[in-house]
This record gives C-alpha cells, structure tokens and sequence, in this order.
C-alpha cells in the first residue's frame, strides 16, 4: 500500500492520541484538554489530496485504478465532459454537485478514507477551469500528477497548464508517461529525453518521470496469471515507490504528526505532574499514619515502662503485707481457736482473705490511682499530638477538650484504677487462704475436744483407783490419763504448726504470682488505652493504602503511555530527518 510507513506512524500516533484521551477523562483531566486532543485526533484523518491532470484520452482512469488496485473510476463511467471529479469515501456510490464544474463523487472503497482525487477529464477540454483548479486544488495538493500518452506526449495544453501553476507549487508535481507498452524502448527513451529537455527549458528544472503501462499494472494487481511478470513490464514499481515515498516524507504532513504528538506530549505530562502529585500525595498521607501508628505503640511502651516501678513496689508492699498476714495466722491457727465455740471461730475464718486484700489496698490503693493518673495524662498528650500531626490530612473534627480529651481520659482513668482492684481480688481469692485454714483448723478442733474428755476420764480413773486401790493405783491412773491428754494436745498442735508453716510459704511464694498478673493487666490496660486510637488510624490507614494502590494503578497506563511516546517521538525525528 502506499505509504505504508507514514500511515504506520499516523495510526501508532492516533492510538496514543485516543489512549490519552481515555486517561484524561478517566483521571478527570480538563474539559479544554480532552477537547484538543479529539481535534487532534480529527486532524490526523485529513486525507492526502492528489489532483490528477492531463488531456483526454490518456489513460488517466486506467493509471488511478492501477495506482490503488481497484476500480473506482472507470473509462466511461463518468461522462468525459468538460467536469472536475473530487473522488473521496462513501458508504454508497453518490454524485452531488459543488459547482457547474465541479462534482463531488463518493465511493465505498477503502483507500479512498486517506486519499482524495481530484480528476479532471482533460486539460484540453477544461480551457476555463483552469483557474479554478489552480487555486482551488494545487496549492493545497500533496501530489500533482500530469499524465501524458506516450503515444502523444507533445499536446499542448498539458504544458499550458503546468505553466499557470505556481513556482512554489511545482515541488510536488510528477510526469507520468502512460501507454508505455504502446512504444518500442528505445522510442520510449528518446520521449522521456526530450520531455526532460523540456521541461528545463520552460521551467528551468526536471521533474520526475516515470514511463508507465497503467493497463499492465492493474491486470497484475486484479486476475493476470502472471503478475510478476507483467507488474516488471508495466515500470509501475518505481512509480509507486516514488509517489509511497512522497507520502511517507511529505513535509507538511510530517510536521504535522510531530505537532500533534508535541501537543499531545505536553498533555501527557501535564496529566503526569498531576497523577504523581496525587500518588505523592496519598503516599505521604499513608506514610504520616504509618509514623502516627508507630507513635501509638511507641507512646504505649512509653507509658507501660513509667508504670513498672509501681509494679516493683507493689510486690515489695504485697510482701510485708504477706508478713503481716502470716501473723494473723498465728493466732488464728492456734489451740485457743480451735477450742472456741464455731460461731466465734467462723468469724475469724471468714476474715483472711478479706483482711489480705484491705491490706493490699492500703498499702497500694493510692499508688495506683496515681498511676492512673499518669497514664490519663499520657492518653491526653497523645490526643493533642494525634489532632496537631494529622490536622488536613485525616477527617477528624475540631479538637473539643471536653470530648475529645477530657470525657475519654477520666472514663479510662477509672477503668484502669477499677481493673487494677479487680485483679488484687482476683489473686487473693486465687490464694484460697480459708480454703487453706479452714480443713486444718477442723482437725484441729477434733483433736482438741479430746483433751478435757481425756483430762475428766484420768480424774475419774485416779478417783475409782484411789477408792478402790490406794495411792499407787490412782497415781497410775492419773498418769495415764495425762499421757493421753498430753497426746491429744500434741496432734492438735502439730497440725496447726503444719498448717501455719504451708500458709506463709503460700503467701512467700505467691509474689512472683501478683507481679505477672499484675504485669499482664497494666499492659492490657495501656494496650487498651491506646487502641483507641486505632478506630481513627486503622480505618485512615487502610483507606489511605487503597487510595495509594489506586492511584499507583492509574499511574501505570499514563507511564506506559509516556514510552510509548517517547520512542514514537524518536521515530518522528528519524523520518523528519530524511
């Protein structure tokens, strides 16, 4: 096809021109933007216009059917009166009329969407339209083809003609000799010599000649059964490369791809500035989060390293209240309350555990509250740092002490201080000190109540001896009595001392026991403080992530885009430069 390269370049360029289009729209590129870019699109359609010329009956149809493989202006089919023909693409074949002399004709054939012809029926037959076709049609050709008949190529008004175009005009003007294979190749030569000489003479130049056989030209192209052979004959080849050349190389139209791709590169990479800066932008706000959630953790670290003191005090504090406790035990596993009445007995059972814990909270109760405090104070900073850091980058409403700062740290300063004493109740109830006591101390009274029995029967068994038996009975008696009153009070203490020993290496060993509870509820307790934080982070986060993810995809085609314009702007250069 002929220029195949130029019509190449201008199809790659009008893909890329409705490729950006698409992306203006898409990424909402301005309304004035994507209004030049469809101008420039419906810029690179303008057709090549090749005026054709020459007297009557030299086989100007014939040459034009060659020249594009199809017969679209057939010898006879038009009326060969005095005329002009503007050929161009049609759905249906339609004539209309532009002027007396000039008719618009519409064809349905392919080549016709980027070549118009202007075809006259004769240069000898069209004396007054000579004007109209030089002023209306050459200047704004991109070819000038004058067709001679190589059986008469000496007619006048062919060079008539050539004479009213205008100098400037004549760069694009070629000679075709038609009816080649009606001369012999040496007759050939001497005409092609002489018009040569010609045209030096009249116009002081050579344009280019070509001596063609437009019948055998298109018999290779449609159904000649040797095609090879009559497209060399023809000497049609060189013709056409020469006219695929002029299209392909054809200045204006070059200059005005490298127009359009230069206007259309300025567009690409206004959208590119803006499209990055948009990528930037989501990139820094996902990225701020990110430091403001590293800040959480970090600030909630922080937090939980000042509390770790009070933590240390607090399992010193629990272990002299161990100790204090251990003592109560004392008196409370002894053999005097073992002997007591159970109601006075249950009281003091019920106690242990309670005095424990009163204990603890006396010892511990403030320090606590003061932590507390300290960890509210820590969720307000934080507060006031995360409203000033994210200020126009996350939608948070104006910061409001009462609601934002205030209401929140108070409620989580009572929940902390509350969660603290629950989990001091916890660990005491844990211990199971009565537990402990109270199966001790039940033997013990069993073994108790044996002594005033076995006290009354070695009475009542020294007294039966002495009546009966004298002093040395009785006195036996009695001292046996003893022995088993001696042994009952030993069973009883020896469980007591058993259970008092196993309760105070209870309470000893039980530190290490507050510590970790204590440690795993003051860091879920500030883990909780701070994650509030994260229903604002979190969400902002992931929004901020997909934003940045969307944008990167839009990114993408507007970067690829950008290559590929980039090497069609080098081979724009590389044809401009030939």
């Amino acid at each position: 096809m002929i220029g195949d390269d130029y019509f190449d370049l201008r199809s790659r360029l009008g893909a890329e021109l409705f490729a950006l289009s698409g992306l203006v729209r898409e990424l909402g590129g301005g309304q004035e933007q994507a209004a030049i870019i469809d101008n420039l699109i419906a810029g690179l359609r303008d057709p090549f216009v090749f005026v054709v010329v020459g007297e009557v009956n030299v086989g100007k149809s014939t040459f034009l059917n060659a020249l594009f493989g199809q017969e679209f202006s057939r010898t006879g089919v038009m009326p060969t009166t005095d005329k002009i023909y503007f050929f161009k693409h049609g759905p249906q074949v339609a004539v209309r009329a532009l002027t007396p002399t000039l008719e618009e004709v519409q064809v349905p054939c392919d080549f016709l969407r980027d070549f118009h012809i202007v075809d006259t029926p004769g240069t000898n037959s069209i004396e007054n339209e000579h004007q109209q076709i030089t002023e209306r049609f050459v200047p704004n050709a991109d070819l000038v083809v004058f067709v001679f008949s190589a059986m008469n190529p000496w007619g006048a008004s062919a060079w008539q003609f050539l004479e009213k175009v205008h100098r400037q005009w004549m760069r694009n003007v070629v000679f075709v000799l038609q009816q080649a294979d009606l001369r012999s190749p040496e007759e050939l030569q001497v005409i092609v010599d002489y018009m040569a000489q010609l045209s030096r003479q009249r116009f002081g130049r050579d344009f280019p000649l070509f001596a063609v056989s437009a019948k055998k030209a298109f018999l290779a192209r449609s159904s000649a059964a040797d095609p090879e052979r009559l497209l060399a004959e023809s000497g049609f080849a060189a013709l056409e490369s020469y006219i695929s050349g002029s299209v392909t190389n054809n200045p204006a139209r070059l200059a005005k791809l490298v127009n359009a791709h230069r206007f259309a590169r300025q567009i690409l990479d206004q959208l590119t500035v803006k499209i990055d800066a948009t990528v930037d932008a989501a990139r820094r706000k996902r990225t701020l989060i990110d430091e403001l959630q590293a800040e959480r953790a970090m600030q909630g670290e922080r937090t939980l390293k000042k509390l770790t003191p009070a933590l240390d005090a607090t399992t010193k504090d629990y272990h002299d209240a161990a100790v204090k406790i251990a003592g109560m035990s004392e008196e409370l596993l002894s053999l005097k309350t073992a002997t007591q009445p159970e109601t006075e007995d249950s009281r003091g059972l019920d106690s242990l555990d309670h005095r424990l814990f009163q204990e603890i909270m006396f010892r511990v109760g403030e320090r606590w509250r003061h932590v507390a405090a300290v960890v509210e104070e820590d969720h307000r900073q934080f507060t006031r740092y995360l409203h000033a850091q994210a200020r126009g980058h996350l939608y948070l409403a104006p910061l409001d002490e009462a609601r934002d700062i205030d209401d929140p740290a108070v409620e989580m300063r009572r929940r902390f201080v509350a969660r603290i004493e629950s989990t001091l109740r916890r660990f005491v109830i844990g211990l199971k000190l009565d537990e402990a006591v109270e199966p001790a101390l039940l033997s013990a009274r069993k073994r108790a109540r044996l002594i005033p029995w076995a006290a009354a029967l070695a009475v009542i068994a020294a007294g039966t001896a002495w009546w009966f038996g004298g002093l040395a009975p009785a006195l036996l008696a009695l001292g046996c009595g003893a022995l088993l009153t001696l042994g009952a009070w030993l069973l009883a203490r020896s469980s007591l001392i058993r259970t008092r020993r196993l309760l105070r290496a209870q309470l000893e060993d039980s530190g290490d026991t507050l510590h970790t509870m204590l440690a795993g509820q003051i860091s879920e307790d500030t883990e909780h403080t701070f994650s509030r934080f994260l229903t604002i982070l979190t969400p902002a986060r992931d929004e901020a992530l997909l934003r940045e993810e969307h944008l990167l995809s839009q990114a993408a085609p507007v970067a690829a885009l950008r290559d590929s314009f980039e090497r069609l702007e080098r081979e724009l250069q590389a044809a401009t430069a030939q």
